[in-house]
């Protein structure tokens, strides 16, 4: 009786649903336009869709700990993007190719005179393991870090070790947002201030202009990560994963050589260039601030969100800011997650 009257409730909006006359006029009936358009209208007419939708994700969400397959739900609410465990097809590169490319953008800048610092991104995975509940990060991907810091070394790239600190750093605060992909404030502090003393001493050889920084909290932000849009709950969504707070921080120059800031990059004279990813574009972690401050150093931010971790970088070798203004260092900051190992 239940499934009948489903049946009928189901035919009642079919008949009598606004999508019946709602599909475009225009789509033809032979060629299936027409079907195609009519399924979109009655999908989006139908009653109680995102609730119910909601309500199922939900229930998969708290029994099974499931959501979409785009994310894994580890422990305590910690939210991680499954491409952490399985490269993605799109951006991905594979890791021999990556190492020639990186190399020979060092080449290209040092043709410049400007000096090459890769700042490799682990993921968010590998330091924040402690909540990832029922996953293991796979063999393949596991060594994947350490192996291509030691391919970058072998090439003469400088590339100082991130996953270590943030590690430590994990033992205190949280480094990455628990249902974002990119770092706490905390972490982007902790990666900047490990990437400093190998850029202060390029900073240094160039006799870089140089500023002092300072960093303040303002208080406290909520933050709905980008991983929360693969756990749908529409009206339950306070019942899921809750929001991240973070400290939101503002960093300004406070000093130059005696000279007023508002006079000190009248000449454009900026000594770093910060080429990456969104873990650089992020506003929230606040990564470009992070290394003014850590370096007291002005920063020429390029990095672009949705580009992967190689465009940019030719975007900006192609673009008049490499030469105007010229850079003493460029910083690359590249995810690990797109990197591809191979079979292992």
């Amino acid at each position: 009786m239940l499934l009948l009257a489903a049946l009928a409730a189901g035919a009642s909006f079919s008949i009598f649903g606004r999508a019946l006359v709602g599909a475009p006029s225009s789509a033809l009936f032979l060629d299936g336009a027409w079907a195609a358009a009519w399924q979109a209208a009655y999908e989006k007419a139908l009653p109680f869709r995102t609730t119910a939708a909601g309500l199922w994700t939900l229930i998969r969400y708290e029994v099974f700990h499931e959501a979409r397959p785009e994310v894994l739900i580890g422990s305590e609410g910690w939210l991680y993007a499954a491409e952490e465990f399985d490269p993605p097809d799109s951006l991905s590169v594979p890791l021999p190719r990556a190492i020639d490319l990186v190399a020979a953008a060092r080449d290209a800048l040092s043709a410049k005179g400007i000096d090459l610092v890769v700042a490799l991104v682990p993921t968010k995975a590998s330091v924040e393991e402690r909540h990832l509940g029922r996953y293991v990060i796979p063999p393949g991907l596991a060594s994947r870090f350490v192996e291509t810091l030691a391919a970058l070394r072998g090439r003469g790239i400088m590339a100082p070790d991130l996953l270590g600190p943030l590690r430590e750093g994990a033992a205190g605060h949280d480094m990455y947002m628990r249902t974002d992909t990119h770092w706490t404030p905390a972490g982007a502090r902790r990666a900047a201030e490990a990437l400093t003393p190998s850029i202060a001493r390029l900073l240094g050889a160039h006799g870089s202009l140089r500023a002092q920084y300072a960093s303040q909290g303002v208080g406290e932000r909520s933050v709905s990560g980008d991983l929360l849009k693969f756990v749908p709950l529409g009206p339950w969504q306070r019942l899921g994963p809750a929001p991240d707070v973070v400290e939101e921080v503002v960093t300004a120059v406070v000093d130059a050589d005696g000279a007023e800031p508002d006079e000190l990059f009248s000449d454009l004279v900026i000594p770093v260039a910060l080429v990456g990813t969104s873990y650089s574009a992020n506003a929230v972690s606040g990564f470009e601030g992070a290394l003014k401050d850590a370096l007291d150093a002005d920063v020429l931010n390029v990095a672009a969100e949705g580009k992967g971790a190689f465009a940019p970088m030719d975007a900006y070798m192609a673009s008049p800011a490499i030469d105007d203004p010229r850079p003493d260092v460029v910083v690359w900051e590249i995810p690990e997650r797109y990197l591809d190992p191979g079979p292992g």
